[in-house]
């Protein structure tokens, strides 16, 4: 076998850093003009983010495709709920999800969205699944297919890329042969302390404690990186030295490159939002300075 080649991974934002100002201070272009103006290419979206949705009107979409095209950016995931608990009583039926699934990517495909961060329905803070999860995204398989889609489980903290349920997932891809399934490995999963100023009490703050005792490793990601078609690029706090004091950033982009990752890293910005939307784009500039440095492009 050949050396691997290096991967080129692209940079991109997810909209839900500005989700605090968007629909308030900031319209949907302003996030797109900000976007391109640190040199992103790609971007994710939330349902919620979405005017009209599931429906959103012909002349919301073409302005939609007119601020892609003006901002050269291009859509790269669509963040969804596949939550069976949207009624009292009994669970919806698999066949009821599906239909669910289905709704989502017509919507996804209708925006250029290829890649759905899909939170299948949970029972614990570590993200278990609810058991049955393999059931119905079988079933939706071959519609994500037809429209093109992938469905992406997402491994945040406190859940570790050695977490059972990531080999399940993997075992259900191995048996299914699937490529519309996978994961989106959020960078929190090797988070290794809190920031300063994060104030976290209680049965939480023990179970995030543990958890920066023992993260995922940057060698952890060698598991899950045949199946890995997307990453958030989450950080809480960049410094005046541009660095991200609680994940070892260039680690992790080094497993990434080192094994031939072209897909996105999504910027997902998860600290202090009270001081306005300039401070967190300029948090997220920092970001993508660090990431260019560290890629080298």
């Amino acid at each position: 076998m050949g050396e691997t080649k290096k991967g080129t991974p692209k940079r991109g934002v997810s909209v839900f850093s500005y989700s605090r100002f968007i629909g308030k201070s900031m319209t949907l272009e302003d996030c797109f003009k900000d976007i391109y103006d640190m040199g992103a290419t790609h971007f994710e979206m939330l349902t919620s983010h979405i005017e009209g949705y599931p429906n959103p009107t012909p002349e919301w979409v073409d302005k939609f495709w007119r601020l892609c095209e003006k901002y050269k950016l291009q859509p790269e995931e669509m963040g969804h709920w596949a939550e069976t608990h949207l009624r009292r009583g009994e669970r919806l039926s698999d066949k009821e999800m599906v239909n669910q699934l289905i709704t989502d990517f017509k919507v996804a495909n209708l925006l250029g969205f290829t890649k759905l961060r899909t939170k299948i329905t949970c029972i614990n803070s570590h993200c278990d699944p609810e058991p049955g999860w393999e059931k119905y995204i079988e079933m939706a398989l071959p519609y994500a297919e037809k429209y093109n889609v992938k469905m992406l489980t997402e491994v945040h903290n406190p859940t570790t890329l050695r977490r059972d349920h990531i080999f399940d997932y993997i075992d259900f891809i191995k048996k299914t042969g699937t490529k519309h399934f996978g994961f989106n490995v959020d960078f929190g999963t090797f988070q290794t302390k809190a920031h300063e100023g994060t104030h976290i009490v209680g049965e939480r703050a023990k179970m995030m404690q543990e958890f920066y005792d023992n993260p995922s490793k940057p060698e952890d990601l060698l598991a899950v990186l045949p199946y890995t078609y997307c990453c958030h690029a989450k950080f809480t706090y960049m410094n005046d030295n541009f660095v991200e004091e609680t994940i070892p950033y260039a680690d992790i982009l080094k497993v990434l490159v080192d094994n031939g990752y072209n897909d996105a890293l999504l910027s997902e910005y998860e600290g202090r939002r009270d001081l306005g939307y300039e401070y967190v784009g300029d948090q997220l500039r920092r970001q993508h300075l660090m990431m260019s440095n560290i890629l080298g492009y």
